[in-house]
C-alpha cells in the first residue's frame, strides 16, 4: 500500500500542476488548430495514470485480503460516482441544474476512493 501511495500522490500532484498550466494557457494564449485539442487532453493523462496505478496495485498485490479491500474501496467509489452523476443528470435534464464539465467525474472518483479506502479498511480492523 505504501508503494501504491508513492505512485498515486505524484500523479495527483502532476494533475494539479498540469491542469493549472493548461487553464492558464487557455486563458492567456489559447492554442489553435490541432494544438488546442492536444493541450485540452493533456490534463487527462495524469488522471488516467491514477487509474493505471490502481490497476497495477491490484495486479501486483499478493495478499488476497488487501487486494479485496482495494477492490471493495474502488467499487464503493464507483458506486458513489454513479449515484452522484445519475442524480445530477436528472437534476440537469428535469430541473434545469447548471451543466458541469465531464472531467469532474474523474475528480469525484479520486475523492470518493480517497474517502472509501480508509472506511473499508477501518471496517475490517
Amino acid at each position: 500500500m505504501k508503494r501504491h501511495q508513492r505512485r498515486v500522490w505524484p500523479m495527483l500532484m502532476l494533475y494539479a500542476v498540469v491542469l493549472t498550466g493548461v487553464i492558464l494557457l487557455f486563458r492567456h494564449s489559447p492554442p489553435t488548430g490541432i494544438w488546442r485539442y492536444l493541450a485540452a487532453v493533456v490534463p487527462a493523462v495524469p488522471l488516467l495514470g491514477v487509474l493505471w496505478v490502481n490497476v497495477r496495485y491490484l495486479i501486483e498485490e499478493t495478499d488476497e485480503f488487501h487486494r479485496r479491500m482495494m477492490m471493495t474501496a474502488m467499487l464503493c467509489a464507483l458506486a458513489i460516482v454513479l449515484a452522484v452523476t445519475t442524480v445530477y443528470g436528472f437534476l440537469q435534464a428535469l430541473a434545469g441544474a447548471p451543466m458541469v464539465p465531464l472531467y469532474h467525474v474523474a475528480t469525484l472518483y479520486v475523492i470518493a476512493q480517497g474517502i472509501s479506502t480508509p472506511l473499508v479498511y477501518w471496517r475490517f480492523r
